[in-house]
């Protein structure tokens, strides 16, 4: 019987699009590369692939990411540092997870069926999270039975700092700097996790 699971289960990931299987292998790349050594040589070749594979799906793709000028693109490469690298790396791993979990849409693409305009998923997201709530998500965390006791104050307490950042009287760009070593935290968290707390985070660009 478990031989026809896994059977089932290949055929049914060979036949997802290659597209998705793309977006999935990328997440799992930065998971990798971030729960390991880190080697920067490594890091900076995925980040390469990376920024220049996703911003034809992703519109402003680039937005919070360091070197990124809306006008030119990625810039002055060679003056990356590594804390540079890994806060991109990071970004664009929670990036990845948003663009995942609201079905891999391709930014400004219409639908082949009708008039529907499909809206690039970090706007579309950012629109959605107008009506998910800091409470929300907290009973979302507090009903996840693979969380620990520990973990789900854990969490519990990085959505309260979260609301602290969203809510403040300050520039984005101020907040997206604050926020930073939580999308740190994000990343060495589950799938789960991270598609519950990303729509929070993309508050700070409502």
């Amino acid at each position: 019987m478990a031989d026809y699971f896994d059977t089932y289960k290949k055929r049914m990931e060979a036949s997802r699009p290659p597209f998705e299987r793309m977006v999935d292998e990328d997440i799992q790349k930065c998971d990798t590369y971030l729960a390991g050594d880190r080697n920067e040589q490594e890091g900076q070749a995925l980040h390469l692939e990376l920024i220049t594979k996703y911003p034809a799906y992703i519109t402003n793709f680039g937005e919070s990411l360091y070197n990124y000028n809306k006008d030119y693109g990625f810039v002055m490469q060679e003056y990356f540092g590594g804390d540079s690298l890994m806060s991109n790396l990071i970004v664009i791993k929670n990036k990845l997870i948003a663009f995942k979990s609201f079905g891999y849409k391709n930014g400004n693409s219409k639908s082949r069926g009708g008039n529907i305009n499909i809206e690039n998923t970090l706007t579309a997201t950012q629109t959605q999270t107008i009506a998910i709530t800091f409470e929300e998500v907290k009973r979302q965390i507090e009903e996840m039975s693979a969380l620990s006791d520990s973990e789900t104050q854990e969490t519990l307490d990085k959505i309260d700092e979260l609301k602290v950042i969203v809510e403040a009287k300050e520039s984005s760009k101020t907040k997206w700097q604050k926020v930073k070593p939580i999308l740190a935290w994000i990343a060495d968290k589950s799938v789960d996790v991270g598609i519950a707390l990303l729509p929070l985070v993309l508050k700070i660009g409502a």
